[in-house]
């Protein structure tokens, strides 16, 4: 088994499921009251490999809520190479820090090995990190981003990015952009206007309404709306006038002044 998924772990990061694997209730608990739609994560194993800066390069198994490999019971994070194996974190040993919107949840596993020479000779912790975006689809792929000795607490950082984990963000993603398209095109607009105020007050000496950018192009854009709407919504038919009539003074001067001929004595 371990074979297999050191072979595996070559080509590129693994996300799988175990049938009948023991979830630690407290941990899955924890995690989806944070968040219930990470219920979907729940029990699920990945498995990774991460370069460090000794350049040498480890095999990480994270579970979920569960043990990473069957040989290593209560073990979360296991960190293996060809020379040694670590237990990095415990699986019944779990905390949750989430932000807000739920856009990033981290879940904490401490209690591991205790590093031999470094890091005052603390349990190992891991941090698994998972954060949203939208646009890539179903539960994601495990990365190594760092482990940390620099601080006080020292710690491996995992993150496991995908559209699984922003829930309800994800339904109003693209309400947000079309806000953020008006919104940038208001920006704009109004930016233009506030440019071309001073331009024509102060360069140009414009006064009164001449200060106001584009008003000619305005003025055009409400007559041609004005011609819409009584195009589209006014009934009663335009007169109409041949070339005769605008040169003669139209049919109605014409006929008038026949009813006025008559009236005259012969």
């Amino acid at each position: 088994m371990e074979s297999l998924l050191l072979a595996l772990l070559v080509i590129s990061s693994v996300c799988w499921a175990e049938e009948g694997a023991s979830v630690d209730e407290a941990c899955s608990k924890k995690l989806t009251e944070s968040d219930p739609h990470m219920s979907a994560y729940v029990g699920l194993k990945y498995s990774t490999v991460g370069e460090h800066s000794s350049d040498k390069a480890y095999n990480y198994f994270v579970g979920v809520c569960v043990d990473a490999l069957d040989d290593q019971p209560g073990c979360a994070v296991v960190q293996m190479s060809n020379d040694s194996t670590h237990c990095i974190g415990k699986t019944s040993q779990t905390q949750i820090a989430r932000t807000a919107d739920g856009a990033w949840i981290e879940l904490t596993y401490t209690g591991g090995d205790e590093y031999g020479s470094h890091c005052g000779k603390t349990p190992r912790t891991a941090r698994l990190a998972f954060l949203c975006d939208p646009f890539i689809k179903g539960q994601g792929d495990l990365d190594f981003l760092e482990e940390n000795r620099e601080d006080v607490i020292c710690y491996y950082l995992f993150s496991i990015v995908s559209s699984a984990v922003c829930g309800v963000v994800v339904q109003t993603s693209a309400f947000q952009i079309v806000l953020i398209i008006v919104a940038s095109l208001l920006g704009l607009w109004l930016l233009l206007m506030v440019v071309g105020f001073l331009y024509k007050r102060f360069i140009a000496g414009a006064k009164g309404w001449e200060q106001v950018p584009f008003l000619e192009g305005y003025k055009k854009c409400g007559n041609l709306m004005a011609d819409g709407c009584d195009f589209v919504c006014r009934s009663r038919p335009k007169p109409s006038y041949s070339y005769k009539d605008q040169a003669f003074g139209g049919e109605e001067d014409s006929d008038e002044e026949e009813r006025d001929d008559n009236l005259l004595p012969m």
